[in-house]
């Protein structure tokens, strides 16, 4: 298309056939949970699909997503998977999995991005799709806002301040790496001086117990209402991994807290000193001998379940002894996640307890 009053189209900018011969060769690029896929259209839900796509300086602004597309193509770490637009080269939508050794392992959060007009010299924006009230995490708000450095959300100085040398990339990595940590507690303002001392370990383990109920809780509500950009990864994902979850939950409240025989499903029994069915000192042993861990696992988790081919360890995070106020509600939001996965994700003739876990 040509321009009107002699301006130029941005359709007719060199940069625009060499970024069009890019995402021609990103179109070949197959789904996966990991990867930068371009697909043709952005969804009409995408949270910004509202806004105008008019950069200030074509020119500029082309350049800097071709860049973005190639540090996407090359350089995104697993467990990141990141969509573009071809009709919308402002707008993307991604998709992060909990790392392991996290309150987050296996759930999955997703964001909306919108590369704004004067981009480079501004930050990307990102909304976070949150799926339960309040904060699963201190840096994920429920009404979307993401706390980074990068995107002049957050205190920040030096390296951590965007530029117009900074890229998308970074901030995706800091959101994998420097939000879905291990004790996000320490995340929040001022806490960060707790670490070591009893009143911050005792407050971490809180915290991470509220975080893993809130990710069940999520994970249940988004099964119900998946990302429309996302469904077909979410539901490959959760095939493959709901089984292990569940049952990882299970063991970890089961051996932590002692199990009562008379128990059965996914629930347990807890007291409110979070050893029941143990003497102080076997619970000490539980959460520290991870052979003893691995024993206790024929006894303590459903027969019907597969995990006789699972081993679970022990958290890599404060979360030993679970107190009394997570096992109960965790045994009933468990059950839901478990019956809102074989409703949703499993066909009739499936079982989430049958399904293969890696």
């Amino acid at each position: 298309s040509s321009g009107t009053n002699g301006v130029e189209s941005i359709e007719d900018i060199p940069e625009m056939s060499d970024l069009k011969q890019d995402v021609e060769t990103y179109k070949q690029a197959s789904c996966a949970t990991q990867g930068f896929v371009m697909c043709e259209a952005a969804p009409s839900t995408h949270n910004f699909a509202s806004k105008v796509y008019s950069p200030h300086d074509p020119k500029s602004f082309l350049k800097a997503v071709r860049k973005e597309y190639k540090l996407l193509q090359n350089n995104l770490p697993s467990g990141i998977l990141v969509k573009g637009f071809e009709d919308r080269m402002d707008l993307f939508s991604v998709m992060i999995l909990g790392p392991q050794g996290t309150p987050y392992e296996d759930g999955l959060f997703f964001f909306d991005v919108f590369l704004p007009p004067d981009y480079p010299t501004s930050p990307p924006v990102f909304h976070y799709i949150s799926y339960c009230t309040d904060r699963l995490n201190p840096n994920l708000y429920e009404d979307g806002k993401v706390c980074v450095s990068l995107l002049g959300t957050w205190d920040g100085k030096g390296s951590e301040m965007w530029t117009s040398n900074s890229n998308m990339l970074q901030v995706l990595v800091s959101i994998q790496g420097l939000i879905l940590v291990s004790e996000p507690y320490y995340n929040e303002a001022g806490f960060e001086k707790q670490r070591g001392s009893v009143i911050g370990v005792e407050n971490s383990k809180m915290y991470n117990e509220m975080a893993i109920i809130k990710l069940v809780q999520s994970m249940t509500r988004m099964i119900e209402n998946p990302p429309n950009s996302f469904k077909e990864e979410m539901t490959s994902h959760l095939k493959q991994n709901a089984a292990r979850m569940i049952q990882r939950f299970q063991f970890w409240m089961e051996a932590g807290s002692g199990h009562s025989k008379q128990d059965s499903g996914v629930g347990l029994n807890c007291d409110s000193s979070g050893t029941a069915g143990l003497s102080r000192d076997q619970a000490m042993d539980i959460s520290s001998d991870g052979d003893k861990v691995q024993g206790l696992q024929q006894d303590s988790l459903p027969k019907n379940s597969i995990s006789n081919t699972i081993h679970f360890k022990p958290p890599e995070f404060p979360l030993f002894p679970p107190s009394k106020g997570f096992c109960l509600p965790m045994k009933k939001y468990l059950e839901t996640f478990k019956q809102t996965v074989e409703r949703n994700i499993f066909t009739p003739d499936e079982n989430v307890n049958n399904s293969t876990v890696n």
